[in-house]
């Protein structure tokens, strides 16, 4: 049996692995897949130290209604999850008020400040330090007017020590020929860090994991059992039944269904991410470029250019739906005039949303030997080597040096 047994193969649970293995403590990860082919393996690889203000924030909150019945919004919900899901929409337009988005935004910053820290090292430990690079990028405005209407966030960015500078048309196309069509201005992202490859970088720290002693098992969990105030076992799909002594959930958009066995109840949300990967896209970026207007990230990789982003709500439900992904395809077009989108590879993943954004890092209430960590968001690459130190602490009893009383289960 191992010191601690973690459900969840994408990077928060490869993360907390790799954290718990430096305090001395033996590991196994449980994923119903294989490692590294959750929602961050079509991440767009970006790690967005600057994302501390909420998707639901003011200005954006009027335009939110609009969105949810429009098939080609950054925002839309499936006809059918309406009702099922509108007690966490609420929440999630109720945390978008002025001063709940101040709160959200000082609770996520001391993770994102130490988003690139904790990487680095990580990564240098590992010896794949060459796949992390530092990333200037650039958010796309089609005018002057949109960078103005979201100032609240940029002034509460720069609030944080998160800079950016302001582009003109000349020098937003001095740094990026390529752009073109409606785009007329844009920031320059400062401080940020980029993936060569998330799927490869998983894939690597997976391998890293197993070469000090860390065990990866396929299956899909199907319940908790306890006794008394403990977690005792894992059960899986087939009968299969794992003794545990330490557990900790990092299963994502699945993890809500998951602490309900030990009487806690989350409202954990699986917002669909998409991405179109063009091999040979015929065009060039220098660096990543952000599009609000088109809800979308263009990122050039070593294998390509991702067209990634849009939020679709729609439950649990597996089918995707990559008439979204054919649609931030044609926009990248009309900003990147001569992309060819041809022959490009279609991906949908399932982002796990807290109706404020922020992640649940806790222990569970009612059961001593169990850690909570998941709920991140489109932040989960961003913040999940800081989350695996996290809970690293939380296992050994060691203060964490942050107030992590932002990030518990019962905040609903």
């Amino acid at each position: 049996m191992s010191d601690v047994t973690i459900i969840g193969g994408g990077i928060v649970g490869l993360c907390t692995a790799l954290a718990l293995q430096d305090d001395g403590l033996s590991v196994e990860l449980v994923d119903r897949g294989l490692a590294a082919a959750g929602a961050s393996y079509g991440n767009c690889g970006l790690l967005a130290v600057g994302e501390v203000v909420p998707i639901s924030k003011p200005g954006v909150i009027p335009k939110i209604p609009k969105w949810l019945l429009d098939p080609q919004s950054p925002l839309f919900v499936r006809p059918k999850q309406m009702i099922t899901q509108l007690p966490w929409l609420l929440r999630f337009l109720w945390s978008g008020r002025r001063n709940r988005v101040l709160e959200i935004a000082e609770a996520m910053a001391p993770l994102t400040r130490r988003a690139g820290d904790d990487y680095r090292a990580l990564f240098a430990q590992a010896g794949i330090s060459d796949n992390l690079v530092p990333a200037e990028n650039i958010m796309a405005f089609n005018s002057k007017a949109d960078y103005e209407a979201d100032r609240f966030a940029w002034d509460l960015r720069r609030r944080h020590g998160f800079n950016h500078s302001f582009l003109t048309r000349e020098e937003l196309r001095s740094l990026e020929p390529a752009l073109a069509g409606p785009v007329s201005c844009g920031v320059l992202l400062e401080g940020w860090l980029q993936f060569s490859d998330p799927g490869l970088v998983q894939q690597r720290l997976a391998r890293f994991l197993v070469s000090r002693g860390g065990k990866l098992r396929r299956g899909s969990v199907q319940r908790i059992e306890t006794a008394g105030n403990k977690a005792v076992a894992i059960c899986l799909a087939g009968g299969a039944r794992i003794p545990v002594r330490r557990l900790a959930i990092c299963a994502g958009a699945w993890s809500g269904r998951l602490v309900s066995d030990l009487g806690i109840k989350v409202p954990i949300a699986a917002l669909q991410g998409y991405h179109h990967h063009v091999p040979e896209p015929g065009v060039k970026l220098n660096r990543a470029v952000l599009y609000p207007n088109g809800g979308f990230v263009l990122t050039p990789m070593e294998s390509g250019l991702r067209i990634g982003g849009t939020i679709e709500v729609a439950g649990h439900d597996p089918r995707p739906n990559f008439g979204r992904a054919d649609i931030i395809a044609r926009k990248a077009v009309d900003i990147l005039p001569g992309l060819d989108i041809t022959g490009g590879q279609q991906w949908m993943g399932p982002r796990p949303f807290m109706p404020d954004t922020l992640p649940v890092i806790d222990r569970a209430p009612n059961h001593g030997n169990v850690v909570l960590a998941f709920g991140h968001g489109q932040v989960g690459m961003t913040l999940s080597a800081t989350t695996g130190k996290i809970v690293s602490d939380l296992v050994a009893g060691r203060p964490s040096g942050l107030d992590l009383s932002p990030y518990r289960s019962t905040r609903f």
